[in-house]
């Protein structure tokens, strides 16, 4: 069987194992998502287990996302040219060997290195995933997949805190929170299985792969650094990192200026490296990142929109915890059923996306966050109101509401954006995506964050979430006008 991964599948036909391997996207999605949350409830486990003060706390949960977010440009440019195929793979059974070793880790310090390396397997994988699919499928049914793709995705953010609470608080074998990373291990071997199975190497886009001259393994690794751009990785990771690294940990850290200056820094380091990718496709040498994709009105847009969604969802999911448990005292587990009809609306809302978008276009996404935008302000006047005695009954139909207004908005935005992108560049912009969203989602922590701490230490932690979820129900409103700027329909 082959089956094409990097070229647009412009033929009406469904490829034979599509949907096969759809699920081992599925599921490599499914855990690089849940290892963003799962580690959030098994802390304090973690913590007096291995000793880990607040610093060591802090970098054991944000460094998965800090290394993930710095390798995903790298990793889309590998994947053009050594096959989605190998590098999804090999990237699977590498993120399962991270997962082990952070499950044997002994000390904080190994936990952290064991983190950072799962989020480098984890951008690996994640830089192919958007790649496959639109490769996989014919156009007609973008939609459709991206809006099952969307549903997992949300539905393993939403899981990882109430999988970390159960999977520590049952305590199999004695492993305590090790299990919140073991669990990857039997997910990550089923889905190397499948793509094995139904992921073909050979078709492979031929034009970004090494030429098949080079028969020896070193000439090919050598073919391999001469088109990586290697100065142009180190310059993308190092830029990331700068804006990435203080946006994560500034907060935390009381924002000394160090912080400051590394965001600084960062401006002129992603400048040149943008420089340095325009020269290198003026001269007909393919770029790391090809930015091109940016003079297309719906990728560029959608870029915008991405960046500024996954920031308020992000800051939504941080400050919801932190309010109920400081602020009312409410357990983890019972934090994580406040989000639960989330999960379920964004389950539901990504599912009947594609109905949206054959009725009204890209006009359905006005509509889901126009919904998700409306259900915070309500969520804002429920807490406001109930102030103490706030239940979680409550709060059910407006959570579940801005869960279905996200899913008719996130889960159709990526097939949007890649309406237009030409099969050459679906590498880069597979890349691109995931890296916009890690961007958008530290810079909402950072801001949002900041603004819900400073209200609490002036007040109460009840309504410096209030201030904070009109804050971002303003700022949805916003993006459902920024939405009128894309595209009407795709082709």
């Amino acid at each position: 069987m082959t089956a094409g991964i990097t070229g647009r599948a412009a033929e009406s036909a469904l490829r034979p194992g599509a949907w096969i391997a759809l699920a081992a996207c599925l599921l490599a999605v499914f855990m690089q998502m849940l290892d963003l949350t799962i580690v959030h409830t098994a802390m304090p486990a973690v913590a007096l287990d291995l000793r880990a003060d607040g610093p060591a706390e802090l970098l054991i949960v944000s460094v998965y996302g800090l290394t993930f977010a710095c390798t995903l440009p790298t990793a889309a440019r590998l994947g053009d040219l050594l096959g989605r195929h190998a590098v999804f793979t090999t990237a699977l059974s590498a993120f399962a060997a991270a997962s082990v070793w952070c499950g044997t880790a002994s000390s904080a310090t190994e936990l952290a290195l064991a983190r950072g390396s799962a989020g480098i397997a984890a951008a690996l994988v994640s830089a192919q995933t958007i790649a496959i699919i639109t490769g996989e499928f014919p156009e007609r049914l973008h939609a459709t997949v991206f809006g099952i793709y969307g549903a997992i995705a949300g539905l393993a953010g939403m899981a990882g805190p109430l999988l970390g609470g159960a999977l520590v608080d049952a305590d199999a074998f004695g492993l305590s929170w090790r299990t919140v990373f073991l669990i990857n291990i039997p997910l990550a071997g089923i889905a190397m299985a499948l793509a094995h199975r139904h992921l073909d190497i050979v078709a492979d886009a031929p034009d970004t792969r090494p030429r098949r001259s080079a028969r020896r393994r070193g000439e090919r690794w050598v073919l391999v650094l001469q088109q990586l751009d290697i100065g142009g990785a180190v310059l993308s990771a190092v830029g990331l990192g700068l804006l990435v690294y203080p946006l994560t940990f500034g907060r935390a850290l009381g924002w000394p200026p160090i912080t400051l200056v590394l965001l600084g820094l960062s401006i002129p380091v992603l400048a040149f490296f943008g420089w340095g990718q325009y020269r290198r496709a003026a001269r007909g040498v393919e770029p790391l990142v090809r930015l091109e994709l940016f003079g297309d009105r719906g990728f560029a847009v959608g870029s915008v929109l991405t960046a500024m969604f996954y920031g308020v969802f992000t800051a939504l999911l941080f400050t919801v915890s932190v309010a109920v448990q400081s602020g009312l005292g409410w357990s983890a587990s019972r934090a994580g059923l406040v989000m639960l009809p989330f999960a379920v609306g964004a389950v539901a809302g990504a599912l009947s996306s594609p109905i949206l978008m054959a009725l009204w276009g890209t006009r359905a996404l006005t509509v889901g966050v126009t919904v998700f935008a409306v259900a915070l302000g309500a969520i804002a006047s429920t807490v406001h109101a109930a102030g103490p005695a706030l239940d979680i009954r409550e709060l059910a139909g407006p959570v579940l509401a801005a869960g279905a207004g996200m899913g008719w908005f996130a889960a159709p935005l990526p097939a949007v954006m890649l309406a237009r992108v030409v099969d050459r560049a679906t590498g880069s912009a597979s890349g691109i995506v995931p890296t916009v969203q890690q961007i958008g989602s530290a810079l909402g922590v950072a801001v949002l964050g900041t603004v819900f701490f400073t209200r609490a230490a002036a007040g109460t932690y009840l309504a410096a979430i209030t201030t904070v979820l009109w804050i971002m129900a303003g700022l949805a409103a916003l993006l459902a006008v920024f939405t009128l700027a894309l595209p009407r329909r795709h082709p």
